[in-house]
């Protein structure tokens, strides 16, 4: 979910007209807006629509090469639909023939996402599918984003600020797909903003924040950067963001700009299909307009890189159990993937949102299921990629396991770690920082625009790691990124036992 969805939701037709949106016309579609907007989530046959958007899809991709391939006809339950991953796709994306996609070839573009180190993963996605889904999710996003519970304070000439890194996920190729041609709402800021760096922005941000009504950041720039910067809380309509921080940053954020964040989940496989929760800042639920959501229980999750996979026990959105973590499913109603296995574990908070006054469950991000190591939407660094850097680093490695971890507004990579030699901390971040920059530009990036180094070291005492795996029964090696928190504390145990 990045920056430029936030200008392309702007720019897209609201619903009438084709002239530029003013602040009179704006007032006279304001109630018009706000019940296609936020109403429509209070609809109590919301499971039955659902379904139907699904069925509609289907139908469409049961005359298409994909559909074929996943035995889809106009009468196919999802439930016959086996579950897939980007493997499947990737041969209909490097070499695609017409009447293999829902849209006109012509419609696509050829778009990256920065997948693991080194690795990048192409898509195709569709122009028209994406100005589908803005125009039913945008214009909520905003209604939402500026209500209080009876009404928006969202006009028509808000001023609207987005800085996203460029080394997060899901960036440009979507807006070049969606054009920044048509009528607009509000002024988004700062102008040219693919002209600008990350800090120029954040600048930007901070000499101009009188006159901004709306905020797209990082929990770390707006904490870090622009409140000690500008020295004193200023007031904005909505804040978003996707950092994982958010929640439980959210009474400081709070403090900042005068209300709590909006944290928003997107991703180019799921496109824009999650709204945020008023009663629960840092949570969000699922646009049903746009994407059918299907949910895996955690400890039956399945491995994100499959082809195709038999469906194991799946649940439907309104099926769901607060208290429960699942692995998310996702079948977008405006692009090609259907049953996609998301990498993505979310946790159900709640079955309801009383603010917005809906009753469609409410989740939290809650980890990856891929065991990557993911820092603020910049890094994707899988265990293979993280040892190599550590032996390029010239370290006489025992063994390691990595955890992702918050601190004040900055997420680290710890890494616990055993060496048959003793070096100084500082010198093994720097080591570390040196080969994943050399490896890896996102990480590159994480630490240039944010301005830190993301790791912690805990030197682990020699014998520590022998010591933990002796007591384990098989062939036991070190869980090395995300071990359980039990389980961590059970090394370290071992640590003091030495």
């Amino acid at each position: 979910m990045e920056s430029f969805i936030f200008r392309s939701v702007l720019r897209v037709e609201l619903f009438t007209g084709e002239c530029e949106v003013n602040k009179l016309i704006f007032k006279l579609i304001k109630p018009l807006l706000k019940r296609k907007s936020i109403d429509f989530l209070k609809d109590s046959n919301w499971v039955s629509k659902n379904k139907q958007g699904l069925e509609k899809k289907l139908v469409r991709q049961s005359t298409t090469g994909i559909g074929e391939k996943l035995g889809i006809t106009p009468d196919t339950s999802i439930n016959e639909v086996p579950l897939t991953g980007y493997p499947f796709y990737e041969k209909f994306y490097e070499s695609p023939k017409e009447g293999d996609l829902i849209y006109p070839l012509k419609d696509y573009v050829r778009s990256q996402t920065s997948g693991t180190m080194g690795k990048p993963k192409t898509y195709l996605l569709p122009r028209t599918g994406i100005k589908e889904n803005i125009r039913n999710t945008g214009p909520s996003l905003f209604m939402i984003g500026t209500y209080d519970g009876k009404r928006t304070s969202l006009e028509a000439d808000d001023v609207i600020y987005t800085n996203t890194p460029e080394g997060s996920f899901f960036t440009g190729h979507v807006k070049k797909a969606h054009g920044d041609s048509g009528p607009s709402l509000g002024k988004v800021v700062p102008p040219d903003p693919d002209e600008l760096s990350f800090q120029e922005k954040v600048d930007y941000f901070i000499d101009n924040y009188k006159d901004i009504d709306i905020a797209y950041m990082t929990v770390t720039s707006l904490i870090d950067e622009v409140y000690p910067k500008i020295g004193e809380p200023f007031k904005l309509k909505a804040f978003f963001t996707q950092d994982l921080s958010a929640a439980p940053l959210k009474e400081k954020i709070k403090e900042i700009t005068g209300g709590y964040p909006k944290t928003v989940f997107g991703s180019t496989e799921s496109m824009m299909s999650n709204l945020p929760s008023l009663e629960h800042p840092g949570g969000f639920l699922f646009d049903w307009r746009v994407i059918y959501p299907e949910f895996i229980p955690e400890k039956q999750r399945v491995d994100a890189n499959i082809d195709t996979f038999e469906a194991p026990e799946i649940l439907s959105l309104d099926k769901v159990e607060v208290g429960k973590r699942y692995q998310f499913i996702a079948t977008p109603f405006f692009n090609d993937m259907t049953r996609y296995v998301m990498p993505d574990i979310f946790e159900c908070i709640d079955n309801g949102d009383d603010i917005i006054g809906c009753e469609t469950p409410i989740f939290k991000y809650f980890s990856r299921s891929d065991r990557l190591m993911v820092l603020h939407n910049f890094t994707r660094i899988n265990e293979e990629e993280l040892l190599q850097a550590l032996v390029d680093a010239g370290l006489s490695l025992v063994d390691f396991t990595a955890q992702r971890e918050l601190e004040e507004s900055r997420e680290y990579m710890h890494l616990y770690i055993e060496l048959q030699e003793d070096i100084p901390e500082s010198e093994l971040i720097e080591r570390i920082d040196l080969e994943l920059r050399k490896m890896d530009k996102d990480w590159r990036d994480l630490v240039d625009f944010l301005k830190y180094k993301p790791i912690k070291i805990t030197k682990l005492a020699r014998g520590t790691v022998k010591r933990y795996l002796q007591n384990k029964e098989g062939v036991p090696r070190l869980t090395r990124i995300g071990m359980r928190k039990e389980r961590l504390e059970e090394l370290l145990n071992h640590e003091e036992i030495g």
